[in-house]
């Protein structure tokens, strides 16, 4: 059950071991419960980590992804046909077994190839987007966060002005002392009751 579900998104930029391609991936972040949050990279869901924070739960994510990459790679497909406004696609390309490499766009799972070599595979994976983008369009959707209302925040200001204001303020407060001397005394006794006993 989440307590508080607050879902953001982070760019995770990636520069992959010996390659010379930033990468960029979208991870969302959920704040599970109080102190607990969940990160997971969009397209790639056995990528998720956990932390006490937001930041360490992008840090633990960070390395889960360079364990993911550790045996495949991400390359940039750009799609200049049929329609050439379309962004580069992200793929994951893995060798599964000796001479059978498989593909994957990040976020589209069903554009999925195979091949007997990463080029094979490439070409693949590159007709199946084609054929897959040719009636329908990636756009990137900005989603604005938004802060859940406090209902304090009404009130916020409300009595400034009010000539009257900072004398509730001292009636507050001297009933506060008094609340608080009450309590004090309370407890005394209950102390002097015990050591009675």
């Amino acid at each position: 059950m989440l307590l508080n579900f607050t879902a953001m998104t982070a760019k995770i930029l990636l520069k992959p071991a010996d390659k010379s391609t930033d990468f960029s991936l979208t991870a969302i972040i959920e704040q599970e419960t109080e102190g607990k949050y969940q990160a997971m990279v969009l397209g790639l869901p056995e990528c998720k980590a956990e932390g006490s924070n937001r930041d360490e739960a992008i840090a633990n994510l960070g390395f889960a992804i360079a364990n993911r990459l550790e045996k495949a790679e991400l390359i940039s497909l750009e799609i200049p046909e049929p329609k050439p406004n379309i962004p580069a696609l992200t793929v994951l390309i893995e060798q599964k077994t000796e001479g059978k490499y498989e593909a994957i766009v990040l976020g589209l799972s069903e554009c999925k190839a195979e091949g007997n070599s990463r080029e094979e595979a490439i070409s693949s994976i590159s007709k199946i987007a084609r054929d897959r983008l040719e009636k329908a369009e990636v756009i990137s959707l900005e989603i604005k966060k938004t802060k859940p209302d406090n209902p304090w925040m009404k009130l916020a200001g409300k009595y400034k002005d009010d000539p009257q204001f900072e004398a509730m303020q001292a009636d507050i407060e001297a009933y506060r002392r008094e609340l608080d001397a009450e309590m004090e005394e309370y407890y005394r006794k209950l102390d002097a009751e015990e050591v009675a006993q």
